[in-house]
C-alpha cells in the first residue's frame, strides 16, 4: 500500500480567498505543463472547466474541443474542505482521491493541506501515478497555487 502525499502550505490570504482560488483551478494551473492535451493533442489544452460544487466536475478541454474529465468533487465544504476523485483523463473508475483542507491561521493567513490519496484505485498504473504526483504536486500546489494566493 503506497502512503499518501501531503503537501502542507501557509498561503498569504484569507481561508475564503484560499478556497476560492483552489476551486478556481482554471487560474493558476499550469496547462502548459501539465495536461492531458500536451500527451495527446500535441499542445497546451485551450481551457479548464470546474463546476464548483458537490458533484462537479473538473474538465480539460483540448484545442481540438475532445475533453478529458480529471475528477469530480465528492466533498465540498466552503470555504473549509474539499475531496476530490482525481483521475486526469484516466478511466473514470481508475482515481486516486485529494483531500484539501483550508485552515485559517489569521484573517490574511491559511494553512492548505492537500493528501492525494487511495492510491490502490488506480490499480496497475497506481505506482506510476505515485511517482508522477510526488514531484508534480510540488510544481502545482505549492508553487503555482501558493503564487495565485499571493498575487
Amino acid at each position: 500500500m503506497l502512503e499518501p502525499i501531503v503537501k502542507t502550505i501557509t498561503v498569504p490570504c484569507s481561508q475564503d480567498k484560499a478556497f476560492d482560488i483552489f476551486v478556481d483551478m482554471a487560474s493558476w494551473w499550469p496547462l502548459e505543463k501539465r495536461s492531458m492535451s500536451l500527451m495527446r493533442a500535441g499542445g497546451p489544452a485551450k481551457k479548464l472547466t470546474v463546476e464548483a460544487r458537490e458533484g462537479g466536475r473538473i474538465v480539460e478541454t483540448a484545442l481540438d474541443d475532445e475533453e478529458w474529465h480529471w475528477g469530480t468533487f465528492l466533498k465540498f465544504e466552503p470555504h473549509a474542505f474539499l475531496q476530490m476523485t482525481f483521475h486526469m483523463g484516466l478511466p473514470e473508475d481508475k482515481t486516486g482521491h485529494v483531500d484539501v483542507t483550508f485552515t485559517p491561521i489569521s484573517a490574511s493567513e491559511t494553512q492548505v493541506e492537500l493528501n492525494h490519496h487511495n492510491w490502490e484505485g488506480y490499480e496497475d498504473m497506481a505506482e506510476m501515478m505515485y511517482q508522477g504526483y510526488g514531484g508534480s504536486w510540488d510544481l502545482l500546489f505549492v508553487e503555482h497555487f501558493n503564487a495565485a494566493c499571493a498575487g
